[in-house]
């Protein structure tokens, strides 16, 4: 199955109050998927998942549920990997990794 690539439209896009800070997060969303992926590649496992819970809180404020979701995902798996109570494996991690990516990269107002 291909992954969509539909924009994911915030759930505020019509609100008149909200429209100027959501499209704040989206036009700062390219820096914060550029971070995310420099943690990522220089292995700073602690900084992506700071970056995932950054957005978890933002994105679900913002009215991204679904980026809220899959960075809270992200969020777990790398704390439950860092405490050893989770056997996911590196091909989980970077699915979850890369499912963000993906998300971030479709919002729009």
């Amino acid at each position: 199955m291909t992954p969509s690539t539909d924009p994911i439209r915030s759930q505020y896009a019509n609100d008149a109050e909200m429209a100027e800070l959501v499209d704040m997060f989206v036009t700062e969303m390219p820096d914060r998927v550029q971070g995310l992926l420099s943690s990522w590649s220089e292995q700073k496992l602690d900084d992506v998942s700071r970056f995932a819970h950054q957005l978890k809180g933002a994105c679900g404020g913002y009215g991204f549920p679904t980026l809220s979701s899959a960075a809270g995902e992200l969020e777990r798996t790398l704390h439950a990997l860092a405490d050893g109570s989770s056997q996911a494996s590196t091909d989980e991690l970077r699915a979850k990794f890369d499912e963000l990516i993906r998300l971030c990269q479709r919002i729009s107002r």
